[in-house]
């Protein structure tokens, strides 16, 4: 297991609506979920808070907005709160990664293709999610919800306890490009990209609202102790940083949770 100082994932079943939702409160234990909303009526305003939310304007200008219903989702802690609700789904790409942290010359080796998931009602960013398109490899999907609830759990006593009430102050792209400088692992060779805005709390410090930025399919990352070397691929593929929404300071890396 790597924890450096101190994946969160989103896999949806889609099926489309063409009817929009009913008004409702989301609830979570000791978080106050009430937030201003952000209605998105229409296609148009789906896409604009989707590129303010998280720069992926940037990456592609083909981008396109479908209504869903989310089926089925892993987000540890927050799943119960996600399945059924009403959203949009923006997809943005294909495109490539145009990073500050690129050095000059740079080609992104991978088509990139990013779907955002706001909630209609309110606006809130439920998941960005990335899908490689090609042969994955040794790279496993995020295991379900309730195995990274107790992985996480283990791990560090740490606990996604709602989402934040406010937008964050950088983009999910600006979360990405803070990784290679302060975290482990590098977007520009992961084949998938995800990234959940979510209060996390570890060992029973105070929540703060954090980008979860979530490489997968990256080369493996060196493993050590008298075990390391019947640790398998898939195993070390992936990493989960921690970014603050305020500054961009990766606050920990870890390899938790597993796939199943």
């Amino acid at each position: 297991m790597i924890r450096q100082c101190l994946y969160a994932g989103f896999t949806a079943l889609l099926t489309l609506t063409s009817e929009g939702c009913a008004t409702e409160t989301l609830e979570s234990t000791g978080v106050n979920m009430t937030q201003q909303v952000t209605a998105l009526p229409d296609e148009a305003s789906a896409i604009s808070r989707a590129a303010l939310l998280t720069g992926l304007d940037r990456v592609s200008s083909t981008r396109s907005a479908t209504k869903v219903t989310i089926a089925d989702d892993t987000t540890p802690f927050l799943s119960q709160q996600i399945i059924g609700r009403h959203a949009w789904r923006i997809d943005f790409g294909p495109g490539s990664l145009l990073l500050k942290s690129a050095v000059s010359g740079f080609r992104d080796r991978y088509p990139r293709n990013f779907s955002v998931f706001l909630e209609i009602q309110s606006g809130r960013l439920l998941a960005v999610r990335s899908r490689f398109k090609g042969a994955p490899g040794d790279m496993r999907p995020e295991p379900p919800a309730a195995s990274g609830e107790e992985q996480l759990s283990a791990a560090g006593a740490e606990r996604y306890v709602g989402f934040p009430t406010a937008d964050p102050k950088i983009t999910f792209l600006d979360a990405v490009d803070a990784v290679p400088a302060g975290g482990i692992g590098s977007p520009f060779l992961a084949k998938e990209i995800d990234g959940t805005y979510v209060m996390d709390s570890s060992m029973g410090a105070p929540a703060r609202a954090v980008w979860m930025v979530t490489l997968r399919g990256i080369p493996p990352i060196p493993a050590f102790g008298t075990s390391a070397s019947s640790v398998s691929e898939w195993q070390l593929n992936h990493i989960r940083n921690a970014v603050d929404h305020t500054n961009g300071k990766v606050l920990f890396s870890t390899d938790v949770p597993q796939p199943d």
